[in-house]
Parts: C-alpha cells; structure tokens; sequence
C-alpha cells in the first residue's frame, strides 16, 4: 500500500487556518520559527510515501533562505525531491525570477521512491504556469502530475485544457493533484473526467465533508488527487491540518491486477 498526500502549504506563512490572521498580513513576512517542524510532526504520524507540495518556499528571506522542500525531505525520511519555481522563463513572467521570494515560489514533489523520469510543463496561460511531471516505480511504475491552476476562471480553463493533453499523452498509470482552483465547483473539472480516464474518488471518504479551503471554516473545494483506473484507490481522505489556509488530502492505493479496468 502506497500513502499519497498533497497539500497547499501556503509558503509556510503562518496562516495556520484561522481567518483573522489575515488582517495582520504583514506576519506572512515573518512565519513563525516552529510551524515547520510541527507540520512534520504531523505528517511523521501518518508516514506518507510521496509528497506533492503546492506553494512551497525554496529559499526566499521569507523562510530565511531554507528550503522548505529539502527540509521536509530529510525530516520525514524520505529520499528524493524534484522542485521547481512556478513562474515560466520567457515572456514577461521571467521577471518573477528577479523578484526577491516570488523568485523562490515553488511546487514539489517528494518520494520515498526514486523519480524514473521528470518532466516540466509550462502552461500557455495564467500566471501560475509550471506543471511538474514525474514518474515513480512502487512497485508498479505510475506518473506524477503536481499543478497548481489560475485563478481567473478563463485562464483555468484554457489550463485544463492543456492537462487534458498532457495527461493523455502519458502511458502509464497516472495520479493527477494539486490546488486546482475551483472556485466556480467542481463543474470545472467534468470536461477533464470526460476527455482522459481519470476519476475522482473523494466519494470513498466518509467522514470528511469534501471541501478544501479555507481550512477554518471549508466553504469550497480547490484541491484534488484524480487517478488512473489501473490506481486503486483504498482510503481517500481529507486531513484536519491547520497549518495553511488549505487542508491536506490523502489517499492510500495500490495497483489493480489485469489489464482490464473499469474508470
């Protein structure tokens, strides 16, 4: 069995969940020293085997130039990581790379198991364009895909159009996650289910309304975990964190025998 969790750490800020952080915003600058090390005790607890990590700090004044990937990786025993700032290298969006810690706004994925193959998407629209492609052997070999998608709706749309691409291009099994943005519900991803053979399993938890954000008081769903029908998904949950503005999702799976499936 395989543990799978994405989360939308939100750079470490400090928001820890709770509404009326917000109006004292300029903290975002100054995080609290021990939020780190009390979100590895966390997930110490739960053992996860890969980690997909949405808004991640690499080494910006805010995290006092630590990785926050690198230490996430070491503090939870696990052995490989790919990272990558979020911002393309052309266009007028290469200035983000000369910004002090918009330069260091990042996506990852960390494994317990060795990356076979990585890959980087760019998006052609929104402002948050980096898709992270990365394949795992566990023991079967399954593709990674970590994105985090636009906040205006049209840019998202045209995003999730481009996924449908990538996603079908992919051979292997494939387990799709990150912060998708959804404002407008869940509506936004039915062209995705319909055009690949992805699905959604959240229906599997329940004891967990499926909303994602704000983590105080959940009012929408932003974040997803979709996999491949060949993914077997045993235990999907989501996670009572309160060290972001986004609560967690996990899933344990394992691969189905045959070559036969059903979506």
């Amino acid at each position: 069995m395989v543990k799978l969790i994405t989360y939308n750490i939100e750079y470490c800020e400090g928001m820890e969940g709770i509404w009326y952080q917000y109006l004292q915003f300029w903290k975002i600058f100054f995080p609290p020293r021990n939020l780190e090390r009390r979100m590895v005790a966390a997930l110490h607890k739960l053992k996860p085997d890969i980690l997909a990590l949405i808004e991640v700090d690499i080494g910006s004044l805010r995290s006092r130039g630590e990785d926050e990937v690198r230490f996430l990786e070491e503090k939870l025993g696990l052995t490989n990581f790919v990272e990558k700032v979020k911002y393309p290298l052309k266009g007028w969006l290469k200035l983000f790379h000369h910004i002090p810690i918009l330069n260091k706004q990042a996506n990852a994925l960390v494994s317990r198991f060795p990356f076979t193959k990585v890959r980087y998407h760019v998006f052609h629209e929104g402002t948050k364009r980096m898709v992270i492609e990365a394949t795992v052997k566990c023991p079967n070999p399954v593709t990674l895909l970590a994105a985090h998608l636009a906040l205006g709706k049209k840019a998202r749309a045209k995003q999730i159009k481009e996924l449908v691409n990538i996603v079908n291009r992919i051979k292997n099994p494939v387990i799709l996650m990150g912060d998708f943005n959804t404002f407008n519900g869940e509506e936004e991803i039915k062209e995705l289910l319909k055009r690949t053979h992805l699905s959604d399993k959240i229906s599997l938890d329940k004891k967990s309304i499926p909303l994602t954000e704000p983590a105080w008081h959940p009012t929408r769903r932003l974040d997803y975990i979709l996999t491949s029908p060949q993914v077997k998904v045993k235990k999907y949950s989501v996670l009572k964190f309160h060290f972001s503005d986004h609560l967690p999702l996990m899933i344990d799976f394992e691969f189905r025998k045959g070559k036969h499936y059903k979506k």
